[in-house]
């Protein structure tokens, strides 16, 4: 027999693949929206404490659907919520005649699924995109048929073409490389200047940083080579991705992945708080604003944070190079995860289990995580060394 989680995998990819209309018309899906509402106010109201251990499970389900980036994925959303409780979608509004009494337990088993599938290894391998020797700008261009995602020349190249595009500072914190001052440095002095055209080395300020490349969506995550289990593992998370925005996986398919319309250049810092889902960008819908801007926010307490305050960017373009800009898609992407991360409390859960591979100690309680990350190890998302 089937388990739980297998069940609500094959679900989701039976779901995208037979491209049959999960609402035929706006009448069905606004009762399923009204359903939807009524059946996790009603579970609420009970304040189960399974459901809000150890984080606010119905508050996930929720948050999935509010910030899904379509219709089709928000109507996704619906049928494999309706799916996993096994209840029906066409149900009376009153919910007179659905024995609610068996979904608490079957929301745990699908808000574990979300969990251990797609939470939690987005957040144990986004902040550890590898870092190659730092490319040449001389690196030679190879077809996408001659690498492979992740190989070492093609991160190289992607190091190159961002710091090109976003001339060799941090998106965020406007620092300029430390790597690239210092190669100045020693060809012009202090007469070496940045990419605009200013002074690099300016009495009194120190504006330099180790520079990093970011995936926006991790390189991992297209991964599919490696045993059965690292396959069913990125299988599980991209069947969840649709849940956020149904297609973007088209996106990041093979070489797309390690492109610069998936990765920003950062410095160490904010490559990390990035990363964990702490920082986002969220894009700028003024029609005054020049495109590629967002206003960039972080969850962590102001003394902690990269962006002590929000900080309204325009990310670099650089047409005459032919490299384009981060694809505002998957940055809305990133931004809806790290909401929902944040509200539901789930992000906050994620860094406990993922702090127990610095500690890699077995609780005095039992509480220990250490299967958890057995399970990240076997799937190819954490490989068992503490970084």
């Amino acid at each position: 027999m089937a388990s739980p989680l297998h069940h609500h995998q094959a679900f989701l990819e039976d779901s995208l693949d037979s491209g049959v209309l999960i609402f035929t018309n706006d009448a069905a899906r606004q009762h399923t929206e009204l359903l939807f509402s009524a059946v996790l106010q009603q579970l609420a109201a009970r304040q189960l404490q399974v459901l809000s251990t150890p984080y606010q499970r119905i508050e996930l389900v929720r948050l999935i659907y509010r910030f899904a980036q379509s219709r089709p994925s928000k109507d996704l959303t619906l049928q494999t919520f309706f799916s996993s409780v096994n209840i029906d979608m066409a149900a009376d509004l009153s919910l007179d005649g659905v024995d609610l009494e068996p979904v608490p337990e079957k929301i745990v088993e699908f808000t574990d699924h979300l969990f251990a599938h797609f939470f939690l290894p987005l957040k144990a391998s986004s902040a550890k995109t590898p870092q190659p020797t730092p490319a040449s700008l001389s690196v030679p261009s190879l077809s996408p048929g001659q690498t492979l995602p992740a190989s070492s020349h093609r991160l190289s190249t992607l190091r190159r073409d961002c710091l090109i595009r976003d001339k060799n500072r941090c998106v965020v914190t406007r620092k300029f490389g430390n790597a690239e001052a210092l190669v100045r440095f020693r060809r012009d002095g202090s007469d070496a200047v940045d990419d605009e055209g200013q002074h690099l080395f300016i009495t009194g300020r120190r504006d330099f940083e180790y520079l990093e490349v970011a995936h926006i969506l991790p390189h991992s995550l297209m991964s599919l080579d490696g045993d059965s289990a690292t396959v069913t593992a990125r299988r599980n998370a991209l069947a969840i991705l649709d849940m956020f925005d149904v297609g973007a996986r088209h996106l990041i398919e093979g070489y797309n992945i390690d492109r610069p319309t998936n990765a920003l250049t950062l410095t160490q810092g904010c490559h990390r708080e990035f990363g964990m889902f702490h920082m986002y960008f969220e894009a700028v819908r003024d029609r005054e604003a020049p495109p590629h801007t967002y206003d960039i926010q972080s969850f962590l307490p102001s003394v902690l944070s990269q962006v002590p305050e929000t900080m309204t960017r325009t990310l670099p373009m650089a047409e005459h190079h032919n490299i384009d800009v981060p694809l505002p898609r998957l940055l809305a992407i990133h931004a809806a995860v790290a909401k929902v991360l944040h509200m539901s409390g789930a992000g906050e859960h994620c860094d406990s289990v993922l702090r127990d591979t610095e500690e890699l100690l077995v609780q005095a309680d039992g509480s220990t995580n250490l299967g958890t990350l057995a399970a990240l190890r076997l799937g190819g998302w954490w490989n068992g060394l503490v970084v």
